[in-house]
């Protein structure tokens, strides 16, 4: 992750914490302008501003953003105390979507191909009854924390 997370320095304003909900929901910036009344380039000027702020310089810049600002409520959540026995090479996936890359980056990475990256993401969503790659980093981001904790 490109900064440490720590939940009492984050600040959002009210309009930038209901962009990150609808992004976490899986909204485009054309529907989170929709939702919330504003032009699409005051989204993405918003998106600009957080990436700034939070240092997100490559990657998949909105997982990141995500893992950064949701994290903390997440691990509220039921969903953070699912467990999921995953072998090495899921794994190193899951590590590798909460760093940020895409599916193209983890097979150069991991040495194997998009598809075979794309099976093993659908695996492990259908196992923590999860949808997408942000849920999925964040589920890691709860986790990697309680094993710190603990």
């Amino acid at each position: 992750m490109d900064a440490s997370f720590q939940p009492k320095a984050i600040q959002l304003t009210p309009r930038e914490r209901d962009i990150v909900e609808l992004l976490l929901l899986g909204c485009d910036n054309t529907e989170i302008s929709k939702n919330l009344n504003i032009a699409p380039r005051t989204v993405k000027a918003h998106f600009s501003r957080l990436y700034l702020r939070f240092g997100i310089v490559d990657g998949i810049k909105r997982v990141k953003l995500c893992n950064l600002v949701i994290s903390e409520e997440f691990m509220r959540t039921d969903r953070a105390d699912q467990s999921f026995d995953a072998n090495e090479r899921k794994q190193q996936v899951i590590e590798l979507v909460a760093e940020g890359l895409n599916n193209r980056q983890m097979a150069v990475v991991m040495g194997t191909s998009q598809h075979v990256i794309k099976n093993n993401l659908r695996s492990i969503y259908d196992k923590l009854g999860l949808w997408n790659r942000l849920e999925l980093a964040l589920w890691y981001e709860a986790h990697r924390h309680q094993e710190l904790v603990s």
